[in-house]
């Protein structure tokens, strides 16, 4: 009697139990983060060719969105469950799998009290080394952006006129986040908004081309 007092006080107490997965179960968590993954990194850029193709742009794009909202609310509903069983999934529970679990929780930009939860979760297990700092600044600047604020890290980017990388919502210390990517293991502000500036003019080519902008905007 006395421990099944003690195992509901633990529930009452932390809200989540933390059960220890047996190899079998390992298996099967590492399975379904693999196909979280991999269908949240196939509606994580443009349409594929055939879809524009099929139905043209506008209809193409409202597809395309349509079916990553779809996918992005299952994709947090399979991780809520797995956290709620075992808690973050980090190093020590999926090695370096932890990215996939983490991916779906960076998009769940329709429960911010969900990706706040989470990055509670996230801070603890960078203080126990179990999961990349990247990861917590990413999270954290996100959150702020879908609550309007200014970003600390400037990993959350939006283009200009000329197609070149800025800090969506500005940053609230650009004086010293070189000092603080560093910190938190991200590549350089200079050398992280240049790579995300020649992405977008890759994927956006044809219509920057259009509006007289035949290469990157670079920072120099």
């Amino acid at each position: 009697m006395k421990n099944v007092l003690v195992f509901i006080f633990c529930l009452t107490i932390l809200g989540c139990a933390s059960h220890k997965m047996s190899e079998n179960e390992k298996a099967s968590v590492l399975k379904e983060l693999k196909y979280i993954s991999e269908i949240d990194q196939r509606y994580a850029g443009i349409p594929p060719k055939e879809v524009m193709e099929k139905y043209g742009e506008e209809k193409g794009w409202q597809i395309f969105i349509s079916k990553r909202d779809s996918v992005g609310n299952d994709n947090q509903e399979r991780i809520k469950r797995l956290y709620e069983r075992y808690g973050y999934l980090g190093f020590d529970k999926v090695g370096s799998n932890e990215t996939d679990f983490w991916i779906s929780v960076q998009h769940a930009d329709n429960d911010i009290d969900f990706q706040k939860k989470m990055l509670k979760a996230l801070r603890k297990e960078i203080r126990r080394n179990n999961a990349p700092k990247l990861h917590y600044a990413m999270l954290e600047d996100r959150i702020a952006i879908n609550t309007d604020q200014k970003q600390r890290f400037g990993s959350q980017v939006t283009y200009n006129k000329l197609g070149q990388a800025v800090p969506k919502n500005g940053l609230i210390d650009s004086a010293h986040v070189e000092q603080l990517r560093k910190e938190y293991d991200m590549p350089s502000f200079k050398k992280y908004y240049n790579d995300m500036t020649i992405m977008h003019y890759e994927m956006n080519k044809e219509n920057l081309n259009k509006r007289g902008i035949h290469e990157p905007h670079l920072y120099k």
